[in-house]
């Protein structure tokens, strides 16, 4: 997977949204498509499964992979390669929704101590299980893809 494209993509499109701290309003950004995104979708039309996984925050991890397929074969999308980086893949949809709810640039902005899985859940409001996968893109990045 080419990562650097994705965290670019994924800065871009928190960039496009004027976040600058963490945590990233994931349900407004679903909400407000910008011009060449995705349509605007109604959290109140969701089923109670799509968001009803055991952690509290699993629902903000939901509605990122739900953003992401929407907005990966848009015209947005397409401007920034995301065809091509994701896809239609589950794991690909899932790495890139982690690096949309949690982008390098804000993690990198946070204090070094509250830099491990813990420190991220809290600060990005995500389920500590993806803040460490999160992580874990990070420092796979230099490992040769199959």
């Amino acid at each position: 997977m080419m990562f650097p494209e994705l965290e670019a993509a994924a800065d871009a499109l928190i960039v496009e949204f004027g976040v600058t701290s963490p945590p990233v309003p994931i349900d407004t950004i679903m909400m407000t498509p910008k011009p060449g995104m995705w349509p605007k979708i109604d959290l109140g039309q969701l089923t109670l499964s799509f968001t009803s996984r055991g952690d509290r925050f699993a629902p903000r991890i939901s509605i990122a992979r739900l953003v992401v397929r929407q907005v990966v074969h848009t015209e947005w999308g397409i401007q920034h390669k995301l065809p091509d980086l994701v896809g239609y893949e589950p794991d690909r949809i899932a790495d890139y929704a982690r690096m949309v709810l949690m982008p390098w640039s804000l993690i990198e902005k946070l204090p070094e101590r509250d830099r491990n899985p813990i420190g991220i859940a809290m600060a990005f409001m995500v389920p500590e299980d993806d803040a460490e996968l999160r992580l874990n893109l990070r420092t796979d990045k230099d490992k040769p893809q199959p």
